[in-house]
């Protein structure tokens, strides 16, 4: 995979909150086609990672390049303009309006007229949300708001995939199906995937990247990783993958 297009990238990128380093100088690059896990235990700067990735937060030192710009310094939305669809922990959906509604309005920052309405033809097709389009997403079960979320960050076409958290709260059936669409997304965008649940890490991983006390553990092939004794100390436990 080294031959392809680096599509992110960070050097030395950290972030201290008083004297706390809640990441501590990593330096992580992430190519076109990869599908990317990020796991480690709770505290281990996953997700300020993840924050600093989408102009959430600003780093306290460190450099960030997305598709070969500098946007260390850029604010979220300017992020996303690059081609960054983000799906945070906190539902972005708008549960008074339906599904057709709610996806309209995230393909509309894109596309305008038929446009728009040919993108959210497209995306409720391949994420199988047809049959739904016209329900309240207020009345719509968690698995698939989940799905709703997921559908309003590809609407746009983005470059980069960035999810945190997907499989929260989901029944074993709801997980298996966000792991299959995750992987048909995948086809065509590059994704990170920040999360904690390894059965579901499992199902979706090709690369995965350990976070412990700021800093990058480890990085491999699932299997690899998850049978690391460093990792399982840290992070698996003993009741293992």
């Amino acid at each position: 995979m080294t031959g392809l297009a680096v599509m992110l990238q960070t050097t030395q990128l950290e972030k201290r909150f008083g004297g706390v380093r809640a990441v501590a100088g990593v330096d992580f690059t992430l190519r076109e086609g990869e599908l990317r896990c990020l796991i480690g235990p709770n505290g281990a700067g996953k997700s300020t990672f993840f924050r600093l990735l989408t102009g959430q937060m600003k780093p306290t030192a460190g450099a960030l390049m997305i598709c070969g710009q500098d946007v260390t310094r850029a604010r979220a939305n300017e992020i996303a303009a690059l081609g960054v669809g983000i799906k945070n922990q906190i539902p972005d959906v708008m549960n008074g309006l339906s599904v057709s509604e709610n996806l309209w309005l995230a393909a509309s920052q894109r596309f305008r007229g038929a446009q728009a309405r040919r993108a959210v033809e497209k995306v409720a097709e391949r994420l199988f949300l047809t049959g739904i389009l016209n329900r309240l997403v207020g009345e719509l079960a968690h698995g698939q708001r989940q799905w709703v979320e997921i559908a309003m960050v590809i609407v746009g076409e983005p470059k980069i995939v960035l999810l945190d958290e997907p499989a929260a709260g989901m029944s074993d059936e709801e997980t298996a199906r966000t792991a299959e669409l995750i992987r048909e997304i995948n086809k065509d965008t590059t994704i990170i995937v920040v999360e904690h649940d390894m059965p579901f890490i499992r199902q979706i991983a090709q690369t995965v990247t350990v976070f412990h006390q700021g800093r990058i553990l480890l990085e491999g092939l699932f299997d690899a990783v998850v049978a690391d004794p460093t990792v399982r100390e840290v992070y698996l436990g003993r009741a293992g993958v």
